[in-house]
């Protein structure tokens, strides 16, 4: 089994990313999958919250050699399992390669039990995120339709497109008013991005707020808070059923899968 590797970022705090990582998750284990949640939100690591557990190790001590990385998996949920981040994973995009080959390597001991991993990345266009974006299968940036979070946005989009040369980043309208509201906030910043920086962004859906959305952080079992009768139930399948059937992932055959997004930092 090959691993497909998604990162999630956002050029501003605040939009809801964390929130959608979880449920998105949620919404995958539903499909029969097994998935691995990497908490690389440095400074604001809090994924295991979400399911009222608490943490023992980091990545952070796997650098250090305390720990191996399968001593910091923590199980969350039935098939949801969690890689805390930790302070000292802002230095890895600074590793030295030796460092490097150890992190790679403990990925790789657990290659071929998870079919999704979820890389939940810090707000901005730190390097380290920039490295992560540009390792993963699957690229998603999250916004609202705050004039912030568009805005930065756009700033994480245009140093990913012109500094990096990233192709394919999809833009997903996060805790918009409404279907037709998060149609609208990605055909603007859709033809920004087109007129400026003269690169188009994918559409795989958006999701409207809706109080059972956010109630994942208000219960100790998240899964079934969200309704199959719920609009956030019926926005989060379409998008689930996008990245699903992605053509990014239709070259994985006979790839490293979870290791492969860190040999970004070796090269």
């Amino acid at each position: 089994m090959s691993t497909r590797v998604v990162g999630i970022a956002s050029g501003k705090g605040g939009v809801g990313k964390t929130t959608l990582i979880v449920n998105l998750a949620l919404q995958l284990t539903e499909l029969g999958k097994k998935v691995l949640i990497f908490d690389a939100d440095l400074g604001m690591a809090n994924v295991h919250l979400a399911f009222s557990k608490s943490i023992s190790h980091n990545l952070t001590d796997v650098i250090c050699g305390a720990v191996s990385l399968e001593q910091t998996i923590v199980n969350l949920s039935e098939e949801i399992d969690l890689i805390p981040g930790g302070s000292g994973v802002a230095d890895l995009a600074d590793l030295d390669k030796i460092a490097v080959s150890s992190i790679v390597q403990a990925f790789s001991a657990i290659e071929g039990r998870y079919d999704y991993l979820l890389v939940d990345m810090s707000a901005g266009i730190s390097t380290q995120v920039l490295t992560f974006l540009s390792c993963v299968h699957l690229k998603i940036v999250v916004g609202t339709d705050e004039l912030g979070s568009i805005s930065d946005a756009y700033s994480l989009i245009k140093v990913l497109s012109k500094q990096y040369g990233i192709e394919n980043l999809i833009y997903l309208p996060n805790r918009v008013s409404s279907s037709k509201a998060g149609k609208k906030l990605f055909g603007s910043l859709n033809h920004v991005t087109t007129k400026f920086l003269n690169k188009s962004l994918e559409y795989i859906g958006c999701i409207s707020e809706d109080s059972l959305y956010c109630r994942v952080w208000d219960s100790t079992e998240p899964k079934g808070v969200i309704t199959a009768s719920s609009n956030a139930y019926a926005e989060l399948s379409a998008v689930v059923s996008e990245i699903e059937k992605h053509s990014a992932f239709s070259s994985l055959e006979g790839s490293k899968g979870l290791s492969f997004f860190l040999d970004g930092f070796a090269s």
